[in-house]
């Protein structure tokens, strides 16, 4: 900063004297401003004073009436000045299309010329020129004489026109510097209970804190969304239940500032004593590491800071919490492609448990997920279904489920598959927040011990009753299996279909009755890797005593000797498989 004189320079100048009374003002001014997105410094008023302000920036001559891009800026400036009320944190002046003249030798030049007025206090000064991947012309609709001007426009053109802006103010009692500014903002919020601010592209950050007893607290909070979505924001959970006692929702929030998709919410909520954590995530673009529209007027606020509203709380009651790093009942993670895992637990009493996945989705899709199943009845208790969902950092896809379910006694099975693309072996986009946890884990609450994994039982040869598999075109193949006592088995089935119809499909029949006791149906089945349409059901029924016909049909196309599409990730067991369960 000491070679950038003409980006802070301060001067002791002017003096003014009334009698005997001598009172001496600073001036602050910031040169050299297209390099870099967001220059600032910071000055402070003894009194309520006025001073003097002379800015040149660069934008259109005209607001925007109709934001057909949440991109853009109403104000229409892509090169201004603004200044923040370093306590409240709200702007107190900024350069607009009203308060600026067009200069007559360029088209796009802004200039401000005038004295304002402001109580004491410190303050914040900021320029921003972000150059913008599009221009707001006529109200925001793009001439085509337009467009070839910014198509054949100098490349230089940024640079050069960027060496005229600049502001100025005078009249000022203290001049701060940008460490300055950064140490005050520092020491504003060494109060917080928690502070995640500053965040950068990509990030997903939690922090925990604990309340003996229940308080108010405020939330500040700066982040991008647009049109009921949100793309960087935070929420507080209630750590034992993992229910969510607060969300930033875009219909909640106001106008931050610059592009009208930065959006804030300040708010204050009553919690209950009990431990909570608070997180913030953010997408790939548009932080406080680069941005790609113009800022928020609190920059480097971006993300979230809780505090304590109460001036006269007592500080005891608040103390940092961390979750315990307990070790999971299940865990079935670093799940590569084209994988199918599973794992067992047994519950003794009915209890809760803590899900924690990792998944690929899209659309209300997903494509790498992981499910809980009953292992006596095959009942599916949970299922990592998108909507339930949130993202997980990194690419858009990745999709995260963190929560707290009930369970009864009985023995489970947790199962996680994956498709052919993007996953933990292979990315084929960003990654994950939590790649490492790529799949499933499960976790005791409250270190409940009455859930505890179990070896699953080894399958051997002996406890095969049926295995019709490796099926081509146009085949119908049956076995028939003797029960002679009520007995569970399993059935692992894989065939085509789609749009609710099975073109490959297995079948059970009672041979004495004639009924079939199993038929494997589309809407029972699950994603079995390469094409979508290749479908398995793996499941347990319990049969009676007696004999039954297992059997097998497949249509003309798309079957283990011809696929006509990706295979499925365990293609050498398509058709059907029958195990018994009990001894």
């Amino acid at each position: 900063m000491t070679n950038r004189i003409n980006k802070i320079s301060t001067a002791l100048l002017f003096f003014c004297s009334v009698g005997l009374a001598q009172s001496q003002a600073q001036e602050l001014e910031l040169r050299d401003l297209g390099r870099q997105q967001i220059s600032f410094a910071g000055f402070s008023l003894k009194t309520q004073k006025t001073i003097h302000i002379e800015a040149v920036g660069a934008g259109a001559d005209r607001w925007v009436k109709k934001i057909q891009n949440y991109q853009q800026d109403e104000h229409n400036q892509y090169a201004y000045a603004w200044i923040l009320d370093s306590k409240t944190r709200e702007m107190v002046w900024r350069m607009t299309v009203d308060n600026t003249e067009e200069d007559r030798w360029s088209e796009w030049k802004r200039k401000f010329n005038a004295d304002i007025t402001l109580n004491e206090g410190d303050y914040e000064l900021y320029y921003s020129a972000v150059e913008p991947d599009y221009f707001n012309f006529e109200g925001g609709f793009l001439s085509f004489d337009k467009i070839i001007k910014k198509i054949f426009r100098d490349e230089d053109w940024w640079e050069e026109n960027s060496e005229d802006w600049m502001i100025k103010v005078s009249g000022v009692d203290e001049v701060y510097n940008e460490d300055d500014v950064r140490k005050f903002q520092r020491m504003a919020k060494e109060s917080a209970i928690v502070d995640l601010t500053g965040c950068k592209d990509n990030c997903y950050e939690k922090r925990g804190f604990s309340l003996a007893k229940p308080a108010a607290i405020e939330i500040f909070i700066i982040g991008e969304g647009d049109n009921g979505k949100m793309f960087d924001y935070g929420w507080i959970l209630d750590a034992k239940s993992r229910k969510k006692v607060w969300t930033m929702e875009e219909e909640k929030a106001g106008y931050a500032g610059g592009a009208v998709k930065n959006k804030i919410i300040k708010e204050s909520i009553k919690l209950d004593a009990g431990d909570f954590l608070v997180y913030y995530k953010t997408d790939d673009s548009h932080s406080s590491e680069k941005w790609n529209a113009n800022p928020p007027y609190d920059p480097f606020n971006w993300g979230i800071l809780v505090r304590i509203t109460d001036k006269d709380f007592d500080p005891s009651i608040i103390s940092k919490y961390s979750e315990k790093d307990d070790e999971a009942i299940v865990s079935l993670v670093k799940i590569g492609d084209y994988a199918y895992k599973e794992k067992s637990f047994e519950v003794t009493k009915p209890t809760s448990i803590r899900i924690y996945a990792i998944g690929e989705g899209r659309s209300g899709d997903m494509f790498d997920y992981g499910w809980i199943s009953n292992a006596n009845t095959g009942e599916i208790v949970w299922k990592m279904r998108y909507k339930d969902t949130q993202h997980a950092g990194g690419a858009s896809k990745n999709r995260m489920f963190q929560d707290i379910i009930k369970i009864g006694t009985g023995q489970y099975i947790v199962h996680y598959q994956t498709d052919d693309s993007h996953s933990y072996e292979d990315w084929n986009q960003r990654a994950p927040q939590d790649p490492e946890m790529y799949g499933i884990s499960i976790y005791p609450v409250d270190n409940d011990e009455s859930v505890k994994f179990i070896p699953r039982k080894i399958l051997k040869s002996n406890d095969i009753l049926a295995e019709l598999t490796k099926i081509g075109d146009d085949e119908q193949v049956r076995k028939q299996i003797h029960i002679d006592r009520k007995t569970r088995i399993r059935i692992v089935c894989i065939g085509e279909g789609d749009w609710d119809e099975m073109y490959d499909f297995g079948w059970i029949e009672n041979v004495q009755t004639g009924k079939r006791v199993w038929t494997m149906r589309y809407d029972h089945t699950d994603h079995a890797g390469g094409a979508r349409k290749n479908r398995k059901v793996d499941t347990i029924i319990t049969l009676d005593a007696g004999t039954y016909s297992v059997n097998y049909r497949s249509d003309d196309s798309h079957s283990y000797y011809e696929w006509n599409e990706r295979a499925p990730r365990d293609e050498e067991k398509w058709g059907i498989t029958v195990y018994r369960l009990d001894d």
